[in-house]
């Protein structure tokens, strides 16, 4: 299936193999990407939850034209853009208990992006704990600020 006929719910959160977590709020942001993501396939095997808790893994990822400002193509004015469609395998939905849980996961894996190289555990802390009380996917996004990963 494709990106576009996914009937896909925004904001999206998406985990690399690794636990990584990007954020899609859009679909432009979803469909766009920066040429080291494209070219070192950085998508592959993304598992995307939407809204609803559906979720997808992204199977392949094509180029399909050129996204943003022809300005990227001169010095100094931003990274070049592709836009993409993914193909995507649908796989069975997540309850919001289970969202909680990947999100907590990819935080405490990747806890230096959330606390910096020094370490601030009580800020880290309540992150995991409204994380852990969030009430929607929507609020699991807004607490993790997600990268898209667009410039790259």
């Amino acid at each position: 299936m494709k990106t576009s006929d996914a009937d896909i719910r925004f904001p999206v959160l998406g985990f690399t193999p690794d636990r990584e977590n990007w954020g899609f709020p859009d679909l432009d942001r979803l469909t766009k990407c920066g040429t080291q993501t494209l070219k070192e396939r950085m998508q592959e095997g993304m598992e995307l939850i939407d809204a609803n808790g559906r979720r997808w893994r992204v199977l392949g990822v094509r180029r399909t034209g050129r996204a943003g400002s022809l300005l990227s193509y001169v010095p100094g004015f931003g990274p070049r853009q592709s836009r993409i469609e993914q193909e995507l395998e649908a796989l069975p939905s997540l309850s919001l208990t289970e969202v909680r849980e990947k999100a907590l996961e990819s935080i405490q894996t990747f806890r230096s992006n959330y606390t910096g190289f020094d370490g601030d555990d009580v800020e880290f802390d309540a992150l995991l704990t409204k994380v852990g009380q969030a009430g929607s996917i929507a609020e699991i996004y807004d607490l993790l600020q997600p990268d898209t990963f667009e410039p790259y």
